[in-house]
């Protein structure tokens, strides 16, 4: 039986690669809302939703009539207009 020897420079690409794997298998288990689900989620109208979404606020993906919006924009979305205690008290 041969023995081979992995150099640290195999396993650092090995790392980049499994990385690489796990943000694309991520990608594409994340999960997507119908317009109803994420005006729910974003607790706002559907019409609220579509002036965001026209306006170039909120990232959608659309195919046909459907419209879809993934987990991770509304809640990117939602962080823009987080204000955290400390913050506030800075502020004052």
């Amino acid at each position: 039986m041969d023995l081979k020897l992995i150099d640290k420079k195999d396993i650092r690409e090995l790392n980049k690669k499994l990385s690489e794997i796990k943000k694309e298998n991520a990608e594409i288990n994340e999960k997507w809302y119908s317009s109803e689900e994420a005006a729910e989620f974003l607790k706002v109208s559907k019409k609220s939703l579509k002036r965001y979404r026209d306006a170039g606020k909120l990232a959608y993906s659309k195919d046909g009539r459907s419209i879809r919006y993934k987990k991770s924009d509304l809640v990117k979305y939602l962080n823009k207009f987080y204000f955290s205690v400390d913050n506030f008290e800075n502020e004052l």
